[in-house]
């Protein structure tokens, strides 16, 4: 039933008796109303206002039928966007991402959360396998996995993460920071190879022990979140004290509150071993891509000279 109006009803002598206009409003259907009908676009502009389409089957109704593209999975999420090395030989990567790590550059630019650190280990791994007997350079601009008013907004361990993948692979870390590196961005900082850590003149430096959001609880649940927290700032010392030489006593007592460091502050502390200035080299793989197109067509041209001959000679 549509919405119309009936202007009356014809009476036994053919007449038509004059009535009132009646608004007849269109049954609820599925359980919606005319508005969420409309919406749905399951109703006929065309044939009435509100008028229900008659081939409209209950199965058009799912959620399902509305998803856009694949069918979502409970093992379906988004992943981070990964720069892989699929250009063609001899030319450029085609944007930005890919350009940083062709010059085997890994930027951590922001907070350490899990998609990250997937993307650092991802990239630093491929790395290894593309040339591992070159020098892997790591540009940092994060605040670790705290906020600026210390909560905790990643785990401690996506850090160490990244550190033993460092670790693990064969081409040498050289670290530069850009900006700020506070908390755990500060220890892989330290971490990178001896006599190749570098700091930017204006960046900032901060070393802060690790934090956890405030938590509710049984007194057992909260304990074991203590002791892990323990855990978590002993692990801190630890790693901070081997990068930098100095006493554990001493490190955990600088690490008991927020410190900041100049990056000549960080020099003689032992977390860097350089201020970069201007007219130091940009530590980047420099790569001559108008050369390797040459090289490139010029062995495409090659390889064409030398069927043609072939197929003469035959």
């Amino acid at each position: 039933m549509g919405l119309g109006f009936h202007v009356g009803q014809p009476t036994p002598s053919g007449l038509v008796a004059p009535q009132e206009p009646q608004l007849l409003l269109p049954e609820h259907d599925y359980g919606l109303s005319v508005k969420q009908m409309q919406v749905l676009g399951l109703t006929n502009e065309a044939t009435g206002f509100g008028a229900r389409l008659p081939e409209v089957k209950a199965e058009a109704l799912r959620a399902k039928a509305f998803y856009v593209g694949d069918e979502v999975t409970e093992t379906k999420r988004q992943v981070a966007r990964m720069a892989v090395d699929t250009k063609a030989p001899g030319q450029a990567p085609p944007d930005l991402p890919s350009l940083l790590l062709d010059g085997r550059i890994c930027y951590i630019g922001m907070s350490l959360v899990p998609a990250v650190t997937e993307l650092v280990i991802s990239e630093l791994l491929w790395l290894n396998y593309s040339a591992p007997e070159k020098p892997v350079y790591v540009y940092i601009n994060s605040t670790g996995s705290q906020t600026m008013q210390g909560e905790a907004v990643g785990f401690e361990t996506e850090a160490t993460a990244i550190m033993d993948t460092m670790a693990y692979i064969r081409p040498d870390i050289y670290t530069l920071v850009i900006g700020q590196a506070f908390g755990n961005a500060a220890m892989i900082l330290a971490s990178g190879k001896k006599g190749y850590r570098y700091a930017l003149p204006n960046a900032r430096i901060m070393t802060c022990p690790p934090r956890m959001n405030r938590s509710f609880g049984t007194t057992s649940n909260v304990m074991i979140k203590a002791n892990e927290l323990e855990n978590a700032t002993q692990t801190y010392v630890d790693f901070m004290s081997r990068f930098t030489g100095r006493d554990k006593e001493q490190v955990r007592k600088d690490v008991g509150r927020n410190r900041y460091f100049t990056p000549e502050q960080a020099v003689e502390y032992g977390i860097i071993d350089k201020v970069m200035n201007p007219s130091d080299a940009v530590a980047i793989e420099r790569r001559d891509y108008e050369g390797m197109l040459r090289a490139s067509q010029s062995q495409g041209r090659g390889a064409r000279s030398g069927g043609a001959m072939a197929g003469a000679d035959a």
